[in-house]
């Protein structure tokens, strides 16, 4: 009977544990600029806290980066595609390494379907654009791809 009442305190913990670090990748991902002071102050706990959380999260591999959102402004002045991908079989991890490193393609997506990916695409200029879907059509391996212009945002979460 003790070890089912620990076992049932250390679970209560973990769940504990598990809802502060989702309150503070909730915090980050509002704001990944907050300082540990505020996100402490935030949640409710002390800074030393906040920042043993953060390196555990990191180490873990939960946290892989911080990094620039652009606003609607930046946005606006940049052309914005989706790429479906279809891609020759056994060729997929070449075409990812090769799409992983053009400037252009800025998320890759895995899906179901006729396409195998999908590339989300964005560039300063019509002309770019053109050109890295020249680049990723010249890819070996890719045998069909299908482009739409993103022409505006409705919403973004």
């Amino acid at each position: 009977m003790t070890i089912s009442i620990v076992n049932v305190a250390q679970s209560m913990h973990e769940t504990t544990k598990h809802d502060a670090d989702e309150q503070l990748i909730a915090l980050l991902k509002e704001n990944a600029r907050l300082s540990t002071a505020a996100l402490a102050r935030r949640l409710g706990v002390a800074r030393s806290t906040v920042q043993s959380r953060l390196e555990r999260l990191e180490r873990s591999g939960v946290i892989r980066g911080y990094t620039v959102e652009l606003g609607p402004g930046a946005r606006a002045r940049q052309v914005q595609a989706h790429a479906m991908i279809a891609v020759e079989p056994q060729q997929q991890s070449a075409v990812e390494r090769k799409l992983k490193a053009m400037p252009a393609v800025a998320a890759l997506l895995t899906v179901s379907g006729s396409y195998d990916l999908i590339a989300m695409l964005a560039a300063e200029s019509t002309e770019a654009l053109d050109a890295a879907l020249d680049e990723l059509r010249a890819c070996p391996g890719v045998k069909l791809t299908s482009t739409s212009i993103v022409l505006s945002r409705r919403f973004e979460r």
